[in-house]
């Protein structure tokens, strides 16, 4: 389970929010914004322990007034290395979402 702040970038605006779930493939977070469903995004958040930074594009394919679930996509090679960074977190269990 994850706690932690994160950020949206959008076309027109930056958002903060709370993560609550993360995995390989997506994350559902919190935050005070009207995206729709389908809307394309950049989510950026900090991993445990190293405090890099992950930016990856994803999808809104889940709403819920200020609950969103978004897809993780791997649209080029940089987006490739952030879920492949997150994916080794993971299964060596550096990380503890």
């Amino acid at each position: 389970m994850l706690n932690a702040s994160i950020r949206l970038v959008t076309d027109t605006a930056v958002i903060d929010g709370r993560g609550i779930r993360v995995s390989e493939g997506g994350i559902s977070l919190f935050a005070a914004a009207n995206l729709a469903v389908g809307t394309q995004i950049k989510v950026e958040f900090t991993t445990p322990p190293s405090k890099k930074l992950l930016s990856v594009r994803g999808a809104v394919r889940y709403r819920a007034v200020y609950l969103y679930g978004v897809e993780f996509l791997a649209e080029d090679f940089k987006d490739q290395q952030q879920i492949a960074h997150l994916g080794n977190l993971f299964r060596t269990k550096q990380v503890h979402f």
